[in-house]
């Protein structure tokens, strides 16, 4: 064996590696080096990860991604349910075409494609909604309703007892506290006093008989009865009996002519009374009354302005 076939003792030497990389000399050559190099042949180009990657434009469709064939099947069968369910739950004509007419444009928006799936499931949110709020109202009706029928009708028992009574028994008393029976007397009279209760009285008839219209209507008719507005229920009443007061007092004071534009004076009491349960019944009429003797004596052209305080000032600096 010569000494060339010996295995060398000494390590040959090894390129020392860097801190955070390879040496040069253990790294695999790049693509590009090992294309040939001929001018006519393209050289490899490094890879660019996900810069290579075309960005989206605006005309990519993500409906399809987004709303498939299952999701149209499914709005499709829903469709059929609340068809069924009108069928079934709502007793008024009317809404019930309305509904069904919703559901025919749902499916219309269906049958143009995925394009329109969100119009569809709109429209068949809206018909669901107002199922839901026909389930919410008969059970509304059945559990306030009825009481608020019986506490109006209460009402209207007392209202007519104290329309019968009431005029006896302060022709009786009325003497003992001052008033006095000539009707010559004016607000001293108790004529007056009379016709003034019964205006109370017949704007409370028109509280009761406003209140009764609207269940009616929102019950049987609209079927749209929401018991939120139950204090007005309770409350339809006793404002119509003061309004009644109210509107004949401005009667009597003439205030009324001042809204007509005329000077004359209303003297018969069947137009008090009928003004009085118009009061009450659509107490928006006061209401509008008040705001014209209020021009009458131009009390609101122009409100006082007030100086602004620091703090206005200096949100709006």
């Amino acid at each position: 064996m010569t000494s060339e076939d010996t295995i060398p003792t000494t390590p040959a030497e090894v390129p020392e590696p860097g801190d955070d990389m390879l040496p040069d000399a253990m790294l695999p050559p790049a693509p590009e080096d090992l294309a040939p190099e001929h001018p006519e042949l393209p050289r490899p180009e490094r890879d660019k990860g996900l810069s290579a990657v075309e960005p989206l434009g605006e005309e990519m469709a993500w409906e399809p991604l987004l709303v498939t064939r299952r999701h149209l099947q499914d709005l499709w069968r829903r469709a059929d349910v609340l068809q069924k369910r009108i069928n079934r739950e709502v007793n008024s004509e009317r809404l019930a075409k309305k509904l069904l007419d919703q559901i025919l444009q749902a499916r219309n928006a269906l049958r143009e494609g995925d394009e329109q799936y969100e119009e569809a499931e709109r429209l068949l949110n809206e018909v669901t909604y107002r199922l839901e709020l026909q389930q919410r109202v008969r059970r509304w009706s059945r559990e306030v309703g009825y009481k608020l029928f019986l506490y109006e009708l209460v009402w209207l028992v007392v209202l007519v007892v104290l329309m019968l009574v009431a005029p006896m028994v302060l022709r009786q008393w009325a003497t003992a506290m001052g008033y006095s029976v000539n009707p010559e007397a004016g607000v001293d009279s108790v004529q007056w006093l009379i016709l003034g209760l019964k205006s109370a009285i017949w704007g409370g008839l028109g509280g009761v008989t406003g209140a009764m219209y609207a269940l009616w209507r929102h019950i049987a008719r609209e079927q749209d009865f929401d018991p939120q507005y139950t204090i007005w229920y309770l409350t339809s009443p006793i404002m119509g009996t003061v309004l009644g007061a109210f509107a004949f007092l401005a009667i009597q004071a003439g205030l009324f002519s001042l809204t007509a534009g005329t000077e004359s004076r209303i003297n018969s009491a069947a137009v008090v009374f009928l003004l009085a349960w118009m009061s009450g019944f659509q107490q928006n009429v006061v209401y509008n009354m008040v705001r014209r003797i209020l021009q009458a004596f131009r009390l609101d052209d122009e409100e006082p302005r007030e100086p602004p305080s620091d703090e206005a000032e200096t949100r709006a600096g």
